[in-house]
C-alpha cells in the first residue's frame, strides 16, 4: 500500500506546486504595486475593509483603521505625490491559504531627482485573500529620519 500511496503523494504536492508560485507571483505583483503607489485612493483600496487594519510608519507612528491611515495619508499627500518608490526582492512566506507575510526593501527618492535618495528601509506586510482579491492587512515601514534634499 505504500508504495501507492508515495507516488500518488508526490505527484499532488507536484501538482500543487505550479498553484503556489502563480500565487506567490500573485501576492508580490499585489504588494509593489502597494509600496511603489503614490496615490492615496489607490492605497486606501488596497487596505483591507475590516476597523482592524494597522499601520505603523517609519517614526513610529500606530494607526488603527482606515479612517486614520487615511488622514495620515492626507496630511503628506504632497511630499507623497513628489516620491518614487522603487521596490526590491519579494520576499512571500504563506501563513495558510488565505493570508501571506510579506517583506520588501525599498527606496525612496524625489520623482524629478531619481538621484537624491530619501530613505532606504523595509517594509512587512500581512495581507489577506478576500473575494475582492489581496488586501492589507498590517503595514510596518522602517528606514531612518527622511533625508530632505
Amino acid at each position: 500500500m505504500r508504495v501507492i500511496l508515495l507516488p500518488l503523494a508526490a505527484l499532488a504536492l507536484t501538482a500543487c506546486a505550479p498553484d503556489s508560485a502563480r500565487v506567490d507571483a500573485e501576492i508580490q505583483q499585489f504588494a509593489r504595486t502597494y509600496v511603489t503607489s503614490t496615490d492615496v485612493t489607490t492605497s486606501l483600496n488596497m487596505l483591507d475593509q475590516t476597523g482592524t487594519v494597522t499601520s505603523i510608519t517609519g517614526e513610529g507612528t500606530i494607526m488603527r483603521g482606515r479612517d486614520a491611515i487615511r488622514d495620515h495619508a492626507n496630511k503628506h499627500i504632497a511630499s507623497i505625490r513628489e516620491q518614487r518608490i522603487t521596490v526590491g526582492a519579494i520576499e512571500v512566506t504563506r501563513i495558510g491559504a488565505t493570508h501571506a507575510l510579506v517583506i520588501a526593501p525599498f527606496s525612496a527618492t524625489v520623482a524629478a531627482l531619481p538621484q537624491v535618495i530619501l530613505a532606504e528601509g523595509a517594509v512587512t506586510l500581512l495581507v489577506t485573500r478576500r473575494d475582492s482579491g489581496w488586501k492589507v492587512v498590517h503595514e510596518h515601514y522602517s528606514y531612518p529620519t527622511i533625508r530632505r534634499p
